[in-house]
């Protein structure tokens, strides 16, 4: 398996960027082709600490080649396309095959 996991920092609106996040970008996110996992959530620090991070996706693919062939995908190129609109505060893309 081959994933991407994306970090978004805090954002200044949390409830805008979760209702932007739940209904637009995860939508369009889920659609990619050979998509076999999506999981996302809200960041809890184990310690209840504050955390530079707010949320974290985690995307899986049979392999890396799909993963590419994915974002280049009509549905794929829409999610980043709404990346745009997304009222985050950055972010960080991370990809990893299976060890």
């Amino acid at each position: 398996m081959f994933h991407m996991v994306v970090t978004y920092k805090q954002p200044a609106n949390k409830d805008a960027f979760l209702k932007h996040y739940r209904d637009s970008h995860a939508v369009k996110a889920s659609r990619m082709p050979g998509l076999r996992n999506y999981t996302w959530g809200v960041v809890e620090p184990l310690d209840g600490g504050p955390s530079d991070t707010f949320l974290v996706a985690h995307l899986s693919f049979d392999s890396k080649e799909q993963l590419v062939a994915a974002m280049a995908s009509p549905e794929g190129q829409a999610a980043s396309a709404d990346m745009e609109e997304l009222p985050h505060n950055g972010f960080s893309m991370h990809t990893y095959a299976d060890a």
